[in-house]
């Protein structure tokens, strides 16, 4: 009996890109980062959920030194303190901030240099090659000048690159080994039970989403509207829940691993949010955002046509596009230059919010 045997192509395509991982998951020490990121940028302190009043009354409790500490590194001012998050994703599980320290104990200070200049990501400088980063690091004059001159149209960059290079990197490293568990005792562990419980909730609830969500799809939701698609390299989707950076969403890239400390969403029994209703009316209180969402309505928009379109700096735009998404009527496509488009799948009814919040508060005064 004679068998036919179906015949296979004898082409094997190795460059197809393999089936991306997702990983959920409460990393004390990334939090830890995004506090300092969070308080220690005061400028910014109107855009977060936890509230301008509630910023300050923490910032008043942080020593001089240790702020004074944290603003000469522009930890939270640039955000250099989510630089680490490549340690941390290299930090064991559960990845607490007590074996982070001991992971950056055990890095090699010009490592740690390499770190905070994004050398092990694929456009995390936008402007160095990761070659030239590492000689930068290590010292190397005409890299040193190679790395500033790409950074020369952005002043406070180029003063934080500047510092960060002529710093003796032991001394760095002790530098971080002494603020940051003084960072972790008076700031983070104050508020570290309500970040837990909340952190805990919302990754198993985003876990349940991941079994029924590609990776891509998963990363729109959790990060209310960022569509991103791995990009070659990418292998890993990490998420990190973040209690305190609310509602932004901080991106790093390390090694093959696209990290993402994303905003944790209410809890379903607290209904509408003060925050969201607060986004939502704040989004539509400018006129220029109103323009935009009417220039949206008729298709995507790159940054520099909203920039066009306002008569404003790309900068500007680039502030009304990030509220419009975080209100939740906009998506960003990642891409060489970033597009947005209306959401109008989940455009956000404001009046809805509003009536779903005062309803529930009613119930609340009446059944106390």
């Amino acid at each position: 009996m004679a068998i036919e045997r179906t015949k296979r192509s004898q082409v094997l395509d190795l460059s197809a890109p393999a089936a991306v991982e997702v990983e959920i998951d409460v990393a004390e020490a990334a939090e830890v980062l995004m506090s300092v990121c969070v308080l220690g940028d005061r400028s910014d302190y109107d855009t977060f959920d936890l509230g301008e009043e509630w910023l300050k009354e923490r910032l008043a409790a942080v020593p001089a030194d240790l702020l004074e500490a944290v603003d000469a590194l522009k930890l939270g001012e640039l955000k250099v303190a989510a630089h680490l998050l490549g340690i941390v994703y290299e930090t064991p599980k559960p990845r607490t901030f007590a074996s982070f320290l001991e992971r950056l104990r055990a890095t090699d200070a010009i490592e740690l240099k390499k770190h905070l200049f994004g050398s092990y990501g694929s456009n995390a400088t936008h402007l160095s090659a990761p070659d030239v980063i590492d000689r930068a690091a290590a010292g190397d004059r005409d890299a040193k000048e190679e790395l500033l001159a790409s950074l020369v149209e952005y002043s406070e960059k180029y003063e934080s690159a500047r510092t960060l290079l002529d710093a003796d990197g032991e001394d760095l490293k002790a530098q971080f080994l002494d603020l940051l568990p003084r960072w972790y005792d008076t700031v983070f562990l104050p508020n570290s039970q309500e970040w837990s419980k909340a952190a805990e909730r919302d990754a198993d609830a985003k876990r349940g989403l991941a079994r029924s969500h590609s990776p891509e799809q998963l990363t729109e939701l959790v990060t209310r509207g960022y569509q991103y698609s791995a990009a070659p390299g990418i292998r890993t989707f990490a998420f990190f829940p973040s209690w305190w950076m609310r509602p932004w969403v901080i991106l790093w890239e390390h090694k093959g691993t696209k990290i993402f400390c994303y905003p944790i969403a209410p809890a379903p029994e607290e209904g509408a949010a003060p925050g969201e209703i607060a986004r939502v009316y704040k989004a539509l209180g400018d006129e220029g955002r109103l323009r935009l969402l009417r220039r949206l309505s008729d298709g995507p928009v790159t940054l520099g046509q909203a920039a066009a379109e306002l008569g404003l700096a790309k900068s500007t735009a680039h502030h009304h596009l990030a509220i419009l998404r975080h209100a939740g009527f906009v998506t960003i496509r990642d891409e060489d230059e970033n597009v947005y488009s209306l959401r109008r799948d989940l455009l956000p009814q404001a009046g809805e919010l509003l009536t779903t919040y005062l309803g529930s508060a009613r119930s609340s005064s009446t059944s106390a």
